[in-house]
């Protein structure tokens, strides 16, 4: 019926039943500092729809960053619906240029697998996700393809041409080493608004996420062949809904002049 997008393309990460409003200012509504002690546990609600912006002269709603007015209009959005067990069952894409372009992706489940479906109309067959106990994927190359903790986080991957390591504290993921086997090294650290919680990814596969809302990202990447380092850091502002939720997300790397991310979230 429609062109479909790749599926890495659907898969890309990435979360207030309210009003969505013309202006919004992150810089009124988070220090997005960490703050020192233990992590809180916070329970935040699921996502049922999240849209990308972009800056735009003649956008539609305005977004203000620290101190400067931005013009942004919408340029992607992804509808979600769950099960009674709020696991993901359908995902709609839909693009600003184009009304009659969509692309769906549906799951249904079994205790041990999921399997996924594009175009929930006709169901055009994609893949089976193998799970273990917890719902989490346990791959289906090699028996530690994924390898999670007591507490589900997944601790390493191994596939794709690369080998993932993460480190766990306080119920976030702090720090992620991945190894390219061509060579390549990046190394990524976060931190989090301890008072905040995180947003809930719709997608669940891939073990138990950090529990609190990211605050800055620190990226390595070490060249290949060398030892030549470069160090970006990202920098993230949010809008928060009268409930306390994330609604406005706006991302900004320390080595450009306009935010890398702006995205809107609305809730179950």
């Amino acid at each position: 019926m429609k062109p479909l997008f790749s599926l890495l393309f659907s898969l890309m990460l990435i979360s207030a039943c309210r009003s969505p409003q013309d202006t919004v200012n992150p810089n009124d509504s988070s220090s997005n500092l960490p703050n020192p002690g233990q992590a809180n546990v916070v329970k935040s609600s699921p996502v049922v729809q999240i849209t990308e912006y972009t800056i735009s002269e003649n956008g539609e709603k305005t977004v203000m960053l620290n101190g400067k007015e931005l013009r942004v209009s919408w340029r992607l959005r992804r509808n979600y619906d769950y099960d009674a067990q709020k696991r993901l069952t359908l995902q709609k894409t839909t693009v600003w240029n184009n009304s009659s372009w969509w692309e769906s992706l549906s799951y249904q489940y079994t205790p041990d697998l999921a399997e996924r479906y594009q175009n929930w109309e006709n169901k055009d067959f994609v893949n089976v996700l193998f799970l273990n106990e917890k719902g989490y994927i346990k791959g289906n190359l090699e028996p530690n393809e994924y390898i999670y903790n007591n507490e589900g986080f997944l601790t390493t991957y191994q596939g794709n041409n690369q080998r993932d390591t993460y480190i766990v504290k306080d119920g976030n993921v702090v720090a992620k080493e991945t190894v390219y086997n061509s060579g390549g090294v990046q190394s990524n650290t976060y931190e989090y608004n301890l008072d905040k919680p995180n947003i809930l990814s719709p997608l669940t596969f891939r073990g138990k996420p950090s529990q609190n809302l990211l605050s800055r990202q620190t990226l390595v990447s070490t060249n290949i062949g060398s030892s030549t380092k470069q160090t970006t850091v990202f920098t993230h502002y949010y809008n928060f809904d009268q409930q306390g939720r994330p609604a406005w997300e706006i991302v900004v790397a320390d080595s450009e002049s306009t935010p890398r991310s702006i995205r809107e979230f609305i809730y179950q």
